[in-house]
């Protein structure tokens, strides 16, 4: 059965994609519920998301490259169509629920980790003419200052994190986010260096949670896709469930850009 039309209002959780057209074809259109189509940037009326950057950052860290990112897009579905006025109230609607995960997030950092930053940027596809997918957003449409301390106990290096997984209609098109600077918490952390089920549970639930307060609002947090089974497709999927496992991440770029101390061995004779 194809697709019907984006509803008012649209449910959280479904399986919906907006896109530019054409469409995909009707083939890959039977896993949806639904589907509707947005504007590239050179439509009258462009169609808008939020690309969200969560900043963390280590204390006493002058390198701006140390920093770790945690991205986010969502976007505003009203009226069975996409809303690009974001308004105080919903700047600080949303940003209630990703703050509000960041701080959850904070109970498993070391006391040397903060979160020091939410931004939020205007995001848009160039049409499928452009090589480069999305517009040029500039500046923040909106900042969100912080300074906010890790209370986690213990410090593994900085590359470890945890991931939740953004799951979508489409496997290959799943969505993830890194949760940086994961502390050794013997709570967190078995002997074995596999993240706990109680962790693992508590932690996939509370992104499920502040994802459901979102969409309740319509507001979706969404997955960004580039191309469907090897064909150009600019559109936004709708998020149908959250995943974690217990498997700790390793991200390379954060290892720190300057040693503190070096170890020379003198030279041979």
């Amino acid at each position: 059965m194809p697709p019907s039309p984006i509803p008012a209002p649209l449910p959280p959780w479904a399986r919906w994609l907006l896109q530019l057209t054409p469409f995909i074809t009707a083939g890959l259109q039977e896993a949806l519920q639904y589907i509707g189509a947005m504007n590239d940037n050179t439509q009258t009326q462009n169609s808008e998301w939020r690309h969200v950057q969560t900043i963390w950052d280590i204390a006493g860290s002058t390198e701006a490259s140390d920093r770790a990112v945690t991205t986010f897009d969502i976007v505003n579905v009203t009226g069975a169509a996409i809303d690009n006025s974001w308004t105080d109230a919903d700047y600080n609607s949303v940003n209630s629920d990703i703050s509000g995960l960041c701080t959850l997030w904070l109970a498993h950092m070391p006391t040397s980790a903060r979160l020091v930053g939410i931004n939020y940027y205007r995001r848009s596809f160039n049409p499928l003419s452009n090589q480069q997918p999305f517009t040029k957003s500039g500046p923040p449409e909106r900042s969100y200052t912080y300074n906010n301390a890790g209370t986690g106990t213990g410090v593994l290096v900085r590359q470890v994190a945890s991931t939740t997984t953004d799951r979508t209609t489409y496997p290959r098109h799943w969505g993830r986010n890194y949760w940086p600077f994961l502390n050794l918490a013997s709570s967190s952390v078995d002997a074995s260096g596999y993240l706990v089920p109680a962790f693992t549970d508590a932690w996939g639930l509370a992104v499920h949670d502040q994802y459901a307060n979102m969409m309740n609002k319509e507001f979706f947090p969404v997955v960004p896709v580039t191309q469907v089974a090897g064909v150009p497709t600019r559109g936004l999927l709708g998020i149908t469930q959250i995943q974690m496992d217990n498997l700790p991440d390793i991200v390379r770029r954060r290892r720190p850009k300057l040693a503190t101390h070096k170890y020379v061995s003198a030279p041979l004779p």
